[in-house]
């Protein structure tokens, strides 16, 4: 009876789980067994295991062949496990060394001739692999594994991986690549990942990827971050180029939310008639929001190579992530499910802007969903005995009409003087519509804007700019109107401010966080109790507070003042949406 063993790699979530391929024969009847709760996928490897084997020159042992995928409670899904599997049937079968597969972990599916084909989700497993090495002090520098996949996995791998990548063409080149690395014989290195071979032809050898290259291999990734290209990505892969926020004529208070919810990535809600400009705001904010850093953008990769399985890590990636999903969205869609579990929606516009527009036409089912990712910056899916976790710490940018018409107003003398069309809905029909966004989660949306219904006078002085221009003088940005790189500039410079301070952005900062950030208790405030009395919660009072901490870093104040808790109030109004608007202008 023989035994072997090899190593691989499984996600959960962003999390690469070891898995360790236990091979056995023993005597009897010729059988191949595959235990370990494999998937449908992983139980049909062993025909192709079966016939890469034989088509690469190989024996394929005829006795009872058993295949164990540890640890055994986790389920397996995954096309990299085929190459393992076939080098553990080679060893045990005494066909190859085992101490050839020292300090080597396998990646790979095999194809019918022998070939190696990518593996799903290739960045995914590399990241994953790497931050779990991280966890582990001896396994840094020159004790990392080498990390062995196909060549049209390589490239992905190397640049999420650190350690050494390497790669073959097929099962029988890595035979005998690494017998000669058992010999002591030296093998051909490669500084940076190879491309992928057009033609699927196989050739002698196996090139690698030595630790001393890494930061050649990550050079890409790193260019790829000041390339800010002005374009939007949807879900579907359409683009469109992004309006300034110069071009959006009226209602300069929506303009001066948009920055401030740039600035400290608070969420914003935007309410107003059709065709007044919403969409084209919401759009306007990814080209005034700066790109995550370098490690979130790793996230971002690895999200989406888990989600599409024909991406590849040499695309460049465009900041920031813009999401655009439709309003027939399902919960799955945008949180996330499926088996194995998917990212969703929420989880790929991590470290960027998500847009729902039509809000009130979601399901609110969908929509109350998002309450705790909003709060909590991550996705739990729990399915069977694990909970897979992704990364959801996204910027939510919602827009809606006030009614089921378009054309309810809070303010009854636009109305009166006939500057917007009547409004023909009925109280009953106003309240369902309005009521499908609750109350919980309008409350943690820091900044909700009510957009003016009379037309603007395009020719008016944009009072924003007015407003913001000492902002400006502050953190020394020339500019002459506010456009979309002036508020881009003021953002950097606001967000630089809140890293060295708190080691996050204001939106992030919890309940204990706040007092001793902005210096005062939001329950204690005078102006703040005077919210909580008109029916203002506990959470919506820290974000004001919150809010007002992002308008002192603009100012370029080291502290909170009146004026600066007086403006966050004004961005949170709604009077079509509440009854205590008139309370709330007397605050």
């Amino acid at each position: 009876m023989q035994l072997a063993r090899v190593d691989s790699l499984a996600l959960l979530g962003l999390n690469a789980i070891a898995v360790r391929i236990e091979v056995q024969i023993a005597r009897g009847l010729p059988a191949f067994h595959l235990v370990g709760l494999p998937a449908a996928l992983v139980r049909e490897s062993r025909e192709r295991v079966r016939a890469a084997i034989c088509q690469s020159g190989f024996e394929f042992p005829q006795q009872r062949l058993t295949v164990n995928l540890a640890p055994a409670d986790l389920p397996k899904d995954s096309n990299g496990f085929e190459l393992p599997i076939a080098l553990g049937i080679l060893v045990a079968s005494r066909q190859l060394p085992a101490a050839a597969l020292a300090g080597l972990v396998f990646l790979g599916e095999l194809s019918l001739g022998g070939q190696l084909q990518p593996v799903r989700a290739a960045f995914a497993l590399g990241l994953g692999f790497a931050r779990s090495l991280d966890e582990q002090p001896k396994a840094s520098g020159a004790n990392r594994p080498i990390l062995l996949v196909p060549p049209g996995s390589a490239p992905d791998c190397a640049r999420a991986y650190a350690g050494p990548v390497w790669h073959a063409p097929d099962l029988k080149a890595l035979n005998q690549c690494l017998l000669k690395r058992l010999e002591g014989k030296p093998h051909q290195a490669q500084s940076a990942p190879p491309s992928p071979p057009d033609d699927g032809s196989a050739c002698d050898g196996f090139a690698g990827k030595e630790p001393s290259a890494a930061a050649q291999v990550l050079a890409p990734i790193q260019a790829a971050q000041s390339d800010l290209s002005p374009r939007l990505h949807g879900p579907q892969g359409t683009s469109h180029e992004v309006p300034d926020l110069c071009d959006i004529r009226g209602n300069p208070l929506a303009k001066l939310a948009a920055c401030v919810a740039a600035v400290g990535g608070h969420h914003l809600l935007l309410v107003g008639p059709p065709g007044c400009g919403k969409t084209m705001l919401a759009q306007a904010m990814a080209a005034i929001t700066p790109p995550p850093s370098l490690a979130v953008q790793r996230e971002q990769m690895a999200l989406e190579s888990l989600k599409n399985s024909r991406w590849r890590a040499t695309q460049t990636p465009r900041q920031p992530v813009f999401r655009q999903p439709h309003h027939s969205a399902s919960v799955s869609a945008l949180c996330g499910g499926g088996s194995p579990p998917r990212p969703g929606e929420i989880s790929l516009a991590h470290g960027g802007i998500l847009f729902l527009d039509e809000l009130t036409e979601f399901d609110p089912r969908v929509l109350e969903a998002l309450r705790e990712p909003l709060q909590a910056g991550c996705m739990h899916l729990a399915k069977g005995t694990h909970s897979a976790e992704f990364p959801a710490r996204f910027q939510l940018v919602a827009a809606s009409n006030p009614c089921p018409c378009g054309f309810a107003s809070g303010d009854p003398d636009s109305r009166a003087q006939g500057a917007i069309p009547s409004c023909l809905c009925t109280p009953e029909r106003l309240r369902r519509y309005q009521s499908r966004i609750s109350g919980p989660f309008r409350d943690r949306i820091d900044l909700q804007i009510q957009w003016p219904a009379q037309a603007s006078n395009a020719d008016e002085t944009d009072w924003a700019f007015e407003l913001m221009a000492p902002m400006f003088q502050a953190h020394g940005v020339v500019c002459s109107r506010l456009d979309s790189q002036a508020a881009r500039s003021l953002a950097e410079r606001c967000r630089s401010m809140q890293w060295t301070r708190q080691n996050c952005l204001n939106a992030h900062l919890q309940a204990a966080q706040v007092v001793s950030v902005v210096g005062i208790d939001p329950q204690q405030h005078p102006l703040l109790r005077r919210l909580a009395a008109i029916g203002f919660s506990q959470r919506a009072l820290f974000a004001v507070a919150r809010v007002a901490r992002s308008l002192a870093d603009m100012f370029g104040l080291a502290d909170v003042d009146e004026r600066c808790f007086a403006l966050a109030i004004q961005l949170r109004r709604l009077p079509s949406f509440e009854t205590s608007g008139s309370a709330l202008a007397s605050v």
